[in-house]
């Protein structure tokens, strides 16, 4: 496995950054729930809704890309104990945009998959670290990069002792995280036509 150079993200990353997330996401039953095929300009709302959440995680998360600063094999952003993404943040870095760009129809779907909130909150009353987003580049999975984009938030955590939290709609990636010391919470649609969701923590040194 090559060890790449992990790098903070900076703002003249984000295009490419938005790229990636693109392409590692565009199967993703979560957000085909949430933007349909038939969304007209999904790729468009696609990017904005991208862009958003590395907005919200450069506001108080630990936001890196490993490899090339304009051609990134992935992206992950942490978010430390004590600092959290909320309605208002959203908000400010977009969303309400939101009721422009996506059909009304869909609209509730966003209302149930925002509450989710909920249950990271049920889960995690104890300072932890939120694993908010992490993806690598179709050409360069199984190639180690997911593990290494892992290590900033395991790393503090074990030397801090606090547990881990992390969301996924995915069976392979629910594999992945077990494989990094995760166990599942809870599991289950959380809405009518929903796809499976699942909620994982990691405890502190496993």
């Amino acid at each position: 496995m090559e060890t790449l150079a992990l790098t903070p993200l900076q703002p003249t990353q984000y295009d490419a950054a938005t790229e990636l997330l693109m392409a590692a996401f565009a199967d993703d039953p979560l957000f085909n729930y949430l933007v349909p095929a038939d969304v007209p300009d999904r790729s468009g709302v696609m990017a904005y809704l991208f862009r958003m959440l590395l907005l919200c995680g450069a506001g108080g998360g630990h936001s890196y890309g490993l490899g090339e600063a304009q051609a990134p094999k992935g992206v992950v952003i942490w978010m430390p104990p004590g600092q959290s993404v909320g309605l208002i943040d959203m908000l400010r870095a977009g969303l309400y945009e939101l009721p422009f760009r996506l059909p009304w129809q869909y609209l509730p779907r966003w209302q149930a998959a925002l509450a989710l909130d909920h249950y990271h909150r049920q889960a995690m009353p104890q300072p932890h670290w939120y694993l908010m987003l992490l993806a690598v580049s179709p050409s360069h999975q199984r190639q180690g990069v997911g593990h290494q984009l892992m290590q900033p938030g395991l790393v503090e955590s074990d030397r801090t002792h606090q547990p881990c939290y992390v969301e996924t709609s995915t069976e392979g990636a629910v594999r992945f995280y077990q494989r990094h010391g995760f166990e599942i919470v809870k599991t289950g649609p959380f809405a009518e036509q929903a796809p499976p969701f699942w909620t994982l923590q990691r405890r502190a040194g496993e």
